[in-house]
């Protein structure tokens, strides 16, 4: 209990309701206690704490060899997984009951220079997923001999993988390689995902002599 001294406009000492009385210097003074807000657990609150959880279990999958691939260049003032959380979390959809990650709007991450790279198509059959390309561009016809990596989403099950590719992103003309479909998903999953330049000139197995040379360029706003 707060001890009041030198009558009711003298200065107090403990605790009075939500006021703690204290003294410095001979100088009596009153402060408010500390407000917390426990267990708040609002709809609103409910949502924002899914979305933030989904995103960085997304985030969660990648190695931190990966992350260092896709981000090359290590972002001032943050973590490069705190980058990609924050570059994933801009492609939410917002339903009004929940909040999610669309898989399918993301078509580049991290912060690597861009460059003109062809579009991707990922496509379960049978027991393959089958990763193509199509479509001429000066990155293309100057680096047709590069072995790409894929940036690949399984929409269905929110999975993201990094896939090294066994055939060269060639000059001109459809190219495509196939890896097996059992680790990725399954037939009725929905697939997308992006290309990615190496520079190197062998098809790569893991990611220790992995190095980002370009990344495909963001669409243009309209």
């Amino acid at each position: 209990m707060g001890k009041i001294n030198q009558g009711i406009l003298g200065g107090f000492r403990g605790k009075v309701g939500t006021v703690i009385g204290a003294s410095w210097n001979g100088i009596s003074y009153m402060r408010g206690i500390a407000q917390s807000v426990r267990n708040a657990n609002t709809p609103a609150q409910q949502k924002q704490r899914a979305f933030f959880k989904e995103v960085m279990e997304l985030v969660g999958q990648l190695s931190d060899e990966q992350m260092a691939f896709l981000v090359p260049s290590t972002p001032k003032g943050m973590t490069r997984r705190n980058l990609l959380a924050q570059q994933i979390a801009a492609v939410a959809v917002d339903n009004g009951d929940t909040k999610s990650v669309d898989l399918a709007n993301i078509n580049s991450i991290g912060n690597a220079t861009t460059a003109d790279m062809p579009d991707v198509t990922i496509a379960a059959a049978g027991e393959n997923l089958t990763v193509s390309w199509n479509g001429d561009s000066d990155f293309r016809a100057e680096h047709g001999d590069e072995y790409p990596t894929i940036f690949v989403a399984n929409v269905t099950k929110k999975k993201v993988y990094l896939v090294n590719s066994t055939a060269a992103i060639g000059t001109t003309g459809a190219q495509s390689f196939n890896v097996g479909l059992s680790a990725y998903g399954e037939a009725t999953d929905t697939f997308s995902g992006f290309m990615l330049a190496t520079g190197s000139k062998i098809a790569l197995v893991g990611f220790g002599t992995m190095s980002v040379a370009t990344r495909p360029a963001r669409p243009k706003k309209h």
